[in-house]
C-alpha cells in the first residue's frame, strides 16, 4: 500500500518527533512507497515566509534523500477538487492534496481533523 503524506506529517517525519501515532509510524516504516506533493513544499514555504514555521531550504531534497517520491500536481488532480464540495471553505492546499490522493488512488496520512471527518477509509489519522 502506498501513501501520500500530508504537510504536517512530512514535518513530523523530518523532525523525528513522537507526534505520529505508533500504528501510523509503523505504516510509514513498512510502506513500499511514500509520496509527497509539491503543494506541501509550497505550503511550508508560505508558512515560513509568514514566520509561523522554520523550514530548511533543502526540505524537498531531504525528502527525496529519505526515499520519498515527489508526486507532481497535474490538471487531472485539480479537476478532482470538485469531488470534495464539503471542503469548499477549507484550506485550498488541503483540498488539492485530498484531490491528488483520490486521483492517484493513494492513502492520505494526515492529522487534519476536517479531512479525517470526511469519513473516507483512505484518509488515515496520523495520530493513531
Amino acid at each position: 500500500m502506498s501513501y501520500l503524506l500530508d504537510t504536517n506529517v512530512l514535518v513530523w517525519v523530518s523532525r523525528d518527533t513522537d507526534r505520529l501515532g505508533r500504528e501510523t509510524a509503523r505504516l510509514i516504516r513498512r510502506a513500499p512507497k511514500l509520496y509527497f506533493t509539491p503543494l506541501s513544499i509550497a505550503e511550508l514555504r508560505i508558512k515560513s515566509m509568514r514566520g509561523k514555521l522554520d523550514v530548511d531550504p533543502e526540505f524537498a531534497a531531504y525528502l527525496l534523500r529519505a526515499g520519498m517520491t515527489e508526486l507532481p500536481f497535474t490538471s487531472a488532480h485539480a479537476e478532482q477538487i470538485t469531488r470534495f464540495g464539503s471542503l469548499l471553505r477549507h484550506d485550498p492546499m488541503d483540498r488539492a492534496i485530498v484531490a491528488q490522493a483520490a486521483a492517484e488512488g493513494l492513502n492520505l496520512i494526515t492529522a487534519d481533523r476536517t479531512l479525517l471527518e470526511l469519513g473516507f477509509t483512505w484518509v488515515i489519522d496520523a495520530n493513531k
